[in-house]
């Protein structure tokens, strides 16, 4: 009632004022973007507080002595002990990594996020991070901007629309605030959380809750950036043929990293055993390589400053980056809970930095020294990983503040992103959404009729013409029908060709006796069928390419045996009833959350 009675006050004072809608979303991003901003610094001092308080001294305990060294391995079996309490609270579904659900969310779903579910994935998060595991905090953040703009639309009863808007502005100034970074915190909101729309609508309320996000960071934090970036230098404009072949080998790295991901996420998946005990084996198995390796634990950004430092040796840079790959896919595949900026950020700079030893070491004159390849790196494989080039190259710019990164920054990134397409068009967010049948980019309508199987819409009773039926027949037959399409069949009740009106239409026009004339010698004989298992969305297609209205639908086994009919009217029919199901269960939820 509280909150009923100050949405009533605040309407009232604006429609009181007279203001503009525009004025009205621009105070909006104003609020979402301070409030995701206070949301990001909580979350950071949260993850740094717990892993100088718990983790680093736990660690330096291990590493004390050479007999203690396997107590590393256990250190993140804390993790997996405080993520089985949330998920016993809560559900098991806050294990994993939760970016590609947020997406799902906000443009399928109409962006309506489950808050207690997003706050709960946070905290599991906050977590995996403090204490061990691999991951990245950049996608919760991202998610708890989110949960702020969800907030502030159901405060005020916003569209779907406008709710999307929101969700993306809380994003923006959240990712500004982590990277003091307006211009990639706006094309994060705009290329990753909402899909490359550029709407003007979108654009303006965003650009104000990133700016408000990087002042609001700039008051708590200061002036600073994530990391403290060596003064790039553009040596040669031969040096960018070698940035194009940086770009090649961080696109083929990208598509393993993909790869070994889901891999090892399935592996999980498949492991017969409970859904709880699985963080304790897969951080275990973290552990285990931390015990060797503990600079592939957490975040990673303290290992990426000391490559940019040039503080770090070549060979550990190649080992460096195939371990944060195999324990980033461990702890986000076996349940733990974060994001993949930071390890794409960890092995694009350990990437970048061993390539440029390479190329410095046998073209010293007309190459730089391997910061400015690790400074690359770091947006390349971004670009690459998330198919957000924009976004990528912007965050370089802004975080080495150099003009001149922009050229080779732009060069790589597109190279690495092209290279990466070429082996799966599918990003590390999309990817395992694909194979589910899920295209974040084909729109709500399309996944709607894609998730909708031709036999729960198709009419099972079909209205058959047999092939011997004359044209007097059969012009007699047509009259008391609602269609003018009928499929034809023979003695055997086998399908054999389609009647439709445009075969019989000109024979209208013609002189002359027509009863030697039969269904057979008009009708089409190349049918177009579908399956029962075919979904709406390929049955739509096979529609719209044949110009046609009507499909016979056919045994999968037996392409005569006709089972039913699906026409565009049974389609419209299936699509708004999965609809209203669907928006039942927004509804439900909501209230629930509320």
């Amino acid at each position: 009632m509280r909150v009923n009675t100050v949405r009533r006050i605040i309407v009232r004072l604006v429609r009181k004022l007279q203001l503009p809608e525009y004025v009205f979303l621009v105070l909006v991003a104003f609020i979402i973007g301070v409030l995701g901003a206070l949301g990001s610094y909580v979350f950071m001092k949260s993850v740094e507080f717990l892993w100088h308080g718990c983790f680093l001294p736990l660690l330096h305990f291990g590493q004390s002595s050479f007999f203690l060294r396997p107590f590393i391995a256990f250190i993140p079996l804390i993790a997996a002990t405080l993520l089985f309490l949330i998920a016993k609270i809560f559900s098991p579904s806050i294990y994993g990594y939760g970016f590609p659900e947020f997406l799902v969310n906000v443009n399928l779903k109409g962006g309506v996020l489950r808050i207690t579910h997003t706050l709960a994935k946070i905290a599991a998060s906050i977590i995996t991070l403090s204490l061990g595991g691999s991951a990245g905090q950049e996608g919760p953040i991202a998610q708890i901007g989110g949960i702020v703009g969800a907030s502030i639309s159901r405060f005020f009863v916003a569209s779907e629309q406008r709710r999307r808007t929101f969700i993306a502005c809380g994003a923006a100034g959240a990712i500004a605030a982590v990277f003091n970074a307006p211009i990639a915190g706006l094309f994060f909101a705009l290329e990753i959380v909402l899909l490359g729309d550029f709407e003007l609508t979108n654009f303006m309320p965003v650009v104000v809750s990133s700016g408000m996000g990087t002042i609001t960071a700039r008051a708590l934090l200061g002036n600073q950036t994530a990391f403290k970036m060596p003064s790039y230098t553009f040596v040669s404009l031969w040096e960018l043929f070698f940035y194009v072949l940086l770009g090649v080998f961080i696109g083929l790295l990208a598509y393993l990293f993909i790869r070994i991901f889901h891999g090892t996420k399935a592996y999980f998946q498949n492991l017969p055993c409970s859904p709880y005990l699985k963080p304790f084996i897969g951080l275990f198995a973290v552990g285990v390589i931390g015990m060797f390796s503990p600079r592939v634990l957490g975040v990673g950004y303290e290992e990426v400053q000391r490559v940019l430092n040039a503080e770090m040796a070549p060979k550990l840079m190649i080992i460096l980056v195939f371990l944060k790959i195999i324990a980033t896919a461990i702890t986000l595949g076996s349940g733990g809970v974060g994001g993949m900026f930071s390890p794409a950020f960890f092995i694009g700079a350990m990437a970048g930095g061993a390539f440029g030893v390479t190329v410095h070491h046998f073209f010293p004159q007309i190459t730089a020294a391997y910061p400015a390849y690790a400074a690359v790196g770091i947006g390349a494989f971004l670009a690459a990983l998330t198919h957000a080039p924009v976004t990528a190259v912007f965050l370089a710019f802004e975080m080495t503040g150099d003009y001149y990164i922009i050229l080779p920054i732009l060069f790589a990134s597109i190279t690495g992103l092209l290279v990466a397409y070429a082996f799966s068009r599918e990003s590390i967010d999309t990817y395992e959404l694909k194979q589910q049948g899920i295209d974040l980019h084909a729109g709500h309508e399309r996944n709607i009729l894609a998730s909708i199987k031709v036999k729960n819409a198709m009419t099972p009773d079909v209205v058959v013409v047999p092939e011997n039926m004359t044209f007097k027949e059969f012009l007699a037959f047509v009259r008391d029908k609602k269609h003018t399409c009928f499929p034809v069949v023979n003695d055997k009740g086998e399908l054999c060709g389609i009647i439709s009106f445009q075969n019989f239409r000109e024979m209208l026009a013609e002189e002359g006796p027509k009863d030697h004339i039969r269904v057979k010698d008009l009708d089409t004989k190349e049918v177009t069928t579908v399956s029962p298992e075919e979904s709406l969305e390929t049955a739509m297609e096979k529609m719209r390419y044949r110009h046609i209205e009507r499909l016979p639908v056919t045994d999968p086994n037996n392409p005569k045996k006709l089972v039913g009919f699906l026409s565009q009217r049974d389609v419209l029919a299936a699509y708004n009833k999965a609809l209203l199901t669907l928006m039942g269960r927004e509804e439900i939820s909501e209230k629930t959350e509320s």
